[in-house]
């Protein structure tokens, strides 16, 4: 009697405990999928560096194409970063300056989720970027100037989805390359 009442007892505790048992999807939780948002960049597309030095309108556009569902998303944040020269080191022989990333990324505009075409003009784009002063990316920077721009030179825009429940997905620094970014490149 003994042990039927003990097998009982065990029984009823095992059917309890794995009735209550929580679904948490261990070991591998729930994925979400978030839209991407891709850069198309053509070379028509960019500025020219006579438009660039001068006092004129110099404006620029860029195509964003959103795939995938954007019913969770609120906006994305379109973000800039300065793609230049360093200035070369004096050497014998001189060293040649070299094209690459550094300096802040700045927000430049938020805009609606959905594919589109993106216009901006050279004063808003150098407005709190940096270029490096020294021999290398990594040395004191200096605010960009309009004259301070050289050819093959550009700006590389990168993005964040605000979603509508208060958080957001950053797709920078992982997403550098095309075509989850792009440059905007400076021409003759």
């Amino acid at each position: 009697m003994k042990k039927i009442l003990y097998a009982a007892l065990l029984a009823v505790s095992t059917l309890t405990a794995t009735s209550c048992r929580d679904e948490d999807n261990l070991p591998f939780p729930k994925t979400v999928e978030y839209p991407v948002v891709f850069t198309n960049v053509s070379a028509s597309n960019g500025f020219k560096i006579a438009e660039v030095q001068g006092t004129g309108a110099a404006n620029a556009r860029f195509d964003i194409q959103v795939e995938g569902d954007v019913s969770k998303v609120d906006a994305i944040e379109v973000y800039r970063t300065f793609v230049g020269y360093n200035v070369p080191a004096t050497t014998t022989p001189p060293t040649a300056p070299v094209l690459g990333i550094g300096g802040p990324t700045v927000l430049l505009r938020t805009v609606a989720p959905a594919s589109g075409t993106v216009e901006v003009g050279i004063d808003e784009l150098v407005t709190g970027l940096t270029r490096p002063s020294g021999a290398s990316q990594t040395g004191a920077r200096v605010a960009l100037t309009r004259a301070s721009l050289k050819s093959n030179e550009g700006f590389r825009f990168t993005y964040a989805l605000k979603l509508k429940d208060g958080s957001r997905v950053d797709y920078s620094p992982t997403f550098l390359n095309a075509p989850y970014s792009g440059i905007v490149a400076i021409t003759q």
